[in-house]
């Protein structure tokens, strides 16, 4: 269940917990065992199939041939069954998404605050680091993107989702 789970693309800690995809979930909730998960936030319980089946929104059946397809485990490789392609869950897609942007743009603003400190001019007559002036330009704005990726409402998130996502694509990726 764990490789399963991560596959397909939740983010689990440790402890073995993960933000649900099956509900608005900001805090871990999903546990993910070896054999199972349940989620204490929505009472979801299930098997590998079972997750891969509510993920796609499959039925059981086409949930372990994806399973198998996806891991080669080549269950269904006597023309049994032919592979199947499923488009995602766009709830599903949404929280990936989200959980992408949070990391994101924590790491940028991390970045904003060290170049504030490391750049900021020591004497009135010093020269402007280009760095130490995007940190001035942008930790505003960065900041209130992080207040609606992590406490903003869901209409919101998904209006960042919608409509302005490619702004959290926006930060910057060379630090010379």
């Amino acid at each position: 269940m764990p490789e399963v789970a991560k596959f397909y693309g939740l983010e689990v800690n440790r402890s073995g917990m993960a933000c649900c995809p099956f509900h608005d979930d900001k805090n871990p909730s999903l546990k993910i065992y070896d054999d199972h998960f349940y989620c204490f936030g929505c009472a979801t319980t299930g098997d590998c199939t079972g997750f891969v089946a509510k993920l796609f929104g499959l039925r059981q059946i086409d949930a372990t041939r994806k399973i198998s397809e996806d891991f080669g485990l080549g269950l269904f490789d006597r023309n049994f069954a032919a592979p199947i392609k499923i488009a995602p869950n766009p709830k599903y897609e949404m929280q990936k998404w989200l959980s992408e942007a949070r990391l994101t743009i924590k790491e940028y603003l991390t970045e904003l605050y060290k170049w504030d400190r490391e750049y900021a001019p020591r004497n009135p007559s010093e020269q402007l680091h280009p760095l130490f002036v995007e940190s001035l330009q942008r930790i505003d704005y960065i900041e209130y993107l992080q207040d609606i990726l992590t406490r903003g409402s869901e209409e919101d998130k998904r209006d960042l989702y919608e409509n302005r996502k490619s702004v959290v694509r926006e930060r910057r990726y060379n630090y010379s």
